[in-house]
């Protein structure tokens, strides 16, 4: 649905970037990502005003720190990953304006089958999120993937800089503090 009014340019279509990268030995534990790579977001039907659009071509840096984190696995010493499988998704779509764009009050159905009203359209990252992690738990379930953590890496603008100002920001969800947090899982 984020991608609609971007469908008439071809080179605006969404696309959803698989990764996967293994470690010597056989595989104890599997870190699936999501990354959000939003490459232009202009709020969608929810236009952000007042200057609100510049740099926006950075909301897409959250894909790019999954690629990354594949990338520092492969350059790793061996000893460090063995054992260790990383699965990535990467959700690549721009939320343009236009005749056919998802607008607020609409109900999508996500991948994972669930409806989402939509309150604003400048929430394009969560929906992109949302049915990346839902493709990579299908995967994890489908595959009996060892000792899954799962992951969503995004640039977080607009709401997130009210809330805490011009900072970076990681936070664990109540379900990952309530499974122990995230760093535990990463440990070797």
């Amino acid at each position: 649905a984020v991608a609609r009014a971007s469908l008439p340019v071809e080179r605006h279509h969404p696309r959803v970037v698989r990764l996967a990268w293994q470690g010597s030995g056989a595989v104890e534990r599997t870190v699936l990502i999501a990354g959000k790579g939003v490459t232009y977001d202009t709020g969608g039907a929810d236009i952000k005003t007042g200057g609100g659009m510049a740099g926006m071509r950075r909301d897409k840096c959250g894909a790019a720190a999954a690629a990354g984190f594949i990338l520092a696995c492969a350059r790793a010493p061996a000893e460090l990953t063995r054992g260790l499988r990383v699965v990535v998704e990467l959700g690549c779509v721009r939320n343009s304006i236009g005749s056919d764009a998802y607008v607020a009050d609409e109900v999508i159905t996500s991948h994972a089958g669930k409806r989402v009203l939509v309150g604003n359209t400048d929430m394009e990252g969560r929906m992109v999120l949302a049915d990346c992690l839902s493709h990579l738990r299908a995967r994890a379930i489908q595959e009996a993937l060892p000792r899954p953590t799962f992951l969503s890496l995004a640039t977080l603008t607009g709401h997130a800089k009210l809330s805490y100002g011009s900072y970076a920001v990681a936070l664990d969800t109540a379900a990952a503090r309530a499974a122990g947090g995230v760093g535990s899982k990463l440990a070797v």
